[in-house]
């Protein structure tokens, strides 16, 4: 069963591109109801909450981080022990998972994080330059060719310092592997613009399946970064 339903899957996104995956997020608390709250527990000590930790330290000091894809939270609550002082936002496209993140959040008394529901093009309620950071995290997997530039430009047009991506890298302009995409990052980011990019590899030890051959921390400095004050 498993296998028929990932060939569904393959012809459905190569065929409807982004569209299957935001149908799947959007509601995929009816097929796993404590999926959001499960993320929360499942994710409290992945080695990505370090590796993250670290990466955005070299960008202090920060006033504000955005995650797209942030499902109900549980990078932005490592980061904000890290940086109290800093504001955190994430916007998910899965409603429930907001709702889930946003309660866990406020049962935590945490008052530096704010979630969002909301689609990964569309971040119309962060004006331009206004983000720090801006990250994703095993999100830009999910998006498809249709709809890739439309993310990225506004993920570059939102920050202000640089953007975080822990990703698929592929050779190619993009290609499809392990049920989802992976793209060429650094030719994305300069067709954009953007030429300050640095890629590296993931730890074969944090990673496995995909991750393990694709795997890659995704660094872009903002071209007119070295002006700010």
């Amino acid at each position: 069963m498993k296998k028929l339903l990932r060939k569904i899957k393959r012809i459905l996104d190569k065929t409807l591109g982004t569209k299957t995956d935001e149908i799947y997020w959007r509601f995929r608390h009816f097929l796993d109801r404590k999926w959001a709250e499960n993320y929360l527990i499942e994710n409290a000590n992945h080695p990505s909450k370090q590796l993250l930790i670290e990466t955005i330290t070299k960008y202090a000091p920060l006033r504000s981080v955005l995650e797209v894809g942030c499902a109900s939270g549980p990078n932005l609550y490592a980061l904000s022990k890290k940086f109290p002082d800093a504001r955190f936002f994430g916007i998910d496209i899965s409603k429930k998972a907001v709702e889930v993140g946003t309660a866990w959040i406020s049962d935590k008394k945490i008052k530096n994080i704010e979630l969002f529901e909301g689609k990964a093009d569309e971040l119309g309620r962060f004006p331009d330059k206004s983000i720090d950071i801006v990250l994703s995290v095993a999100m830009l997997i999910y998006i498809g060719p249709d709809k890739i530039d439309r993310v990225i430009g506004e993920m570059i047009r939102t920050t202000r310092k640089a953007i975080i991506l822990i990703e698929w890298n592929s050779e190619k302009e993009y290609s499809y592997e392990f049920d989802h995409w992976a793209y060429n990052w650094k030719a994305l980011f300069e067709k954009h613009g953007e030429t300050n990019i640095s890629l590296t590899k993931l730890k074969s030890e944090d990673s496995a399946g995909g991750w393990k051959e694709l795997g890659y921390l995704i660094e872009v400095l903002k071209s007119y970064n070295n002006e700010l004050s």
